[in-house]
């Protein structure tokens, strides 16, 4: 179980409906254990002491059409020791929910909006959600991964975690049921930084690797030795 401290964004793109997510750490490969999506169905975070059983609960929720506060109540009715748990969910049309429970670690916060849902632990500032939401809120003209990078760097820039953050992941999904974007700093000093750097040199070639999944005929050239 992961019992150190994370914050996250959980956001849906008014304009597109994409759903994406951004989640740091400081344990490692934050992203293995805290970070759920499901295509055309909504999105889970699980941290503080994370239990993932309760995501796949939640995502069949919304799945079955129940909203992101319907999959929150049956998520915490299914956990055994809810106190511990924190949790965030939004759903395909919007709706968002958060819960903090009373073990939560540390200095905690959630926010919750239409269209995103923002939680942390640990916190060196229990404002540090409400002004990732805000952001997020704020910058609807940006695409969603640079409007969830964008949050989360707000978030960095208040103080983030008291603890120093070692792991990060960002996790998008357009109209096809596997991730447009699916990127993890499973281990680093400057998690934030280096997804940055990452996230520049993937950027760019996203739609590629869809459009290959989909039409290899129509995909560009794949930029490799032999490849004429």
């Amino acid at each position: 179980m992961d019992i150190t401290s994370t914050f996250s964004v959980a956001g849906r793109c008014e304009r597109t409906g994409q759903l994406g997510l951004i989640v740091t750490s400081s344990s490692p490969a934050v992203g293995a254990r805290c970070a759920h999506i499901k295509h055309k169905t909504g999105i889970v975070l699980s941290q503080n002491v994370t239990d993932p059983r309760l995501a796949t609960i939640g995502l069949m929720v919304m799945e079955q059409g129940f909203t992101a506060n319907e999959a929150v109540k049956t998520m915490k009715a299914a956990s055994e020791y809810l106190q511990y748990r924190q949790l965030a969910a939004v759903d395909t049309k919007g709706n968002s929910s958060v819960f903090t429970g009373e073990q939560a670690l540390g200095t905690n916060g959630e926010f919750a909006a239409p269209n995103v849902a923002c939680v942390g632990n640990l916190l060196s500032d229990e404002m540090i959600p409400k002004a990732m939401g805000e952001y997020y809120l704020a910058h609807s003209d940006l695409n969603l991964e640079d409007r969830l990078y964008g949050a989360m760097e707000k978030g960095f820039q208040m103080g983030g975690e008291m603890d120093d953050e070692r792991s990060i992941a960002l996790l998008t999904y357009t109209d096809e049921p596997f991730p447009f974007i699916d990127l993890r700093v499973d281990y680093s000093l400057d998690p934030l930084s280096d997804l940055k750097q990452i996230l520049e040199v993937y950027k760019p070639q996203a739609n590629d690797y869809k459009v290959r999944a989909l039409n290899p005929t129509q995909a560009p050239s794949y930029g490799v030795k032999g490849d004429e």
